[in-house]
């Protein structure tokens, strides 16, 4: 989910059941529309802008909404029911359609020019929490809890082209890589980014975060993880942004779990052979709510001070430079709540798997039982 998006000529962020559309003079809020009574806590949980930037979707998540707008004029086209709670929309590279992954592991496919739309195209047996189409529209690629990363045919997505395995924890993004459409981006709760053939499943190359990570946040995150039953040896990946920089090289911005910095990582092909450098290290006040790239600008929004700091880079004679050029106020009638590093531990929380020791847990019960009997 991302609770920023962007197009030429605004930028879009959402916080609570509004978004916030600024065009670099003025700023529209827009709400949510309210269902029956309404509800507190219900929120808009991710916000996207078709690739032609004529529309913009969000989606609610007690309410269940899937509402598009028409972006220039900044009015309700269609509103939608989900048959579930979703975790992730994209729109599809014709503009037609938004493709909804919801949270039982369906793939739902809404035409916005067809209001009875919601046609079911393919299903996982775990939460998703990814979705994209290839720019050719050969294939939907999704990823889950479990995993796993399917890359399905389209329109015929019950043919399964193949599954990308590899990763050890849940896979939370997935991107094209931006300079060679052949090839997928991933990451994952295991730490690593990870590129692999789209058609194939191949792994083609690995990035591993926790060589660059800190390792007592690293290590104070494996305790808290630990007294709550699971067993972790690396920070997440939260936040991924990928950008085109040459016709070999790609830029990459991501940020491990409460740290207060961003990583900024060239991923260079030459050949079909891969490599990496980590370039950068952009510190930050806080840890960020979402973090984006376009137009050779890195993007960061964060929903406790509701800022959006927009970075410029240039990439020259191989190094990156970059420079903080604007500073931006969102949601003037928001009063700022500290509490991103909290609910993102409790949104990151969920997505691990509990291990548990079934012959133990069995022998513990066995034992009080007899304990209890003897009294």
């Amino acid at each position: 989910m991302s609770l920023l998006s962007l197009c030429d000529k605004y930028i879009i962020a959402a916080k609570g059941r509004q978004v916030d559309c600024y065009d670099s003079c003025n700023h529209y809020i827009i709400e949510a529309p309210v269902v029956g009574k309404g509800d507190i806590n219900d929120n808009i949980v991710d916000v996207v802008v078709s690739p032609d930037a004529k529309h913009m979707a969000i989606i609610t998540s007690t309410s269940k909404q899937l509402v598009v707008y028409d972006l220039e004029t900044r009015t309700i086209r269609k509103t939608y029911t989900l048959p579930r709670s979703s975790s992730k929309i994209r729109f599809t590279p014709n503009n037609k359609q938004i493709l909804v992954a919801d949270k039982s592991g369906d793939v739902l496919n809404y035409d916005i020019e067809n209001e009875k739309s919601g046609i079911k195209l393919l299903g996982h047996l775990s939460l998703l929490l990814d979705i994209l189409q290839t720019q050719d529209e050969k294939y939907i690629i999704t990823c889950d809890r479990d995993e796993k990363i399917r890359v399905s045919r389209y329109p015929n997505t019950y043919n399964i082209q193949t599954y990308c395995l590899g990763h050890r924890e849940f896979v939370n993004h997935i991107e094209l890589l931006p300079h060679n459409n052949k090839y997928l981006t991933s990451t994952s709760g295991d730490g690593t980014v990870k590129l692999w053939d789209v058609t194939e499943g191949t792994l083609c190359y690995t990035i591993n975060t926790n060589d660059h990570s800190d390792q007592e946040l690293n290590n104070n995150f494996i305790k808290v993880m630990d007294s709550d039953g699971v067993e972790v040896s690396t920070l997440p990946i939260v936040h991924f942004s990928i950008t085109k920089l040459n016709n070999s090289c790609s830029l990459i911005a991501l940020s491990l779990y409460s740290c207060e910095e961003l990583l900024i990582y060239t991923l260079q092909s030459l050949d079909n052979q891969f490599s990496h450098k980590l370039e950068y290290r952009l510190k930050l006040e806080s840890f960020p709510t979402c973090v984006q790239f376009f137009n050779e600008k890195l993007y960061i929004y964060n929903d406790t001070d509701l800022h959006v700091n927009v970075y410029k880079f240039l990439y020259e004679n191989e190094k990156i430079c970059i420079e903080l050029i604007e500073n931006i106020k969102m949601f003037d009638n928001y009063k700022p709540i500290d509490n991103t590093v909290t609910s993102c531990f409790e949104t990151i929380k969920v997505l691990y798997k509990r291990k548990f020791d079934n012959v133990q847990e069995y022998q513990e019960r066995k034992k009080q039982r007899l304990e209890k009997i003897a009294k």
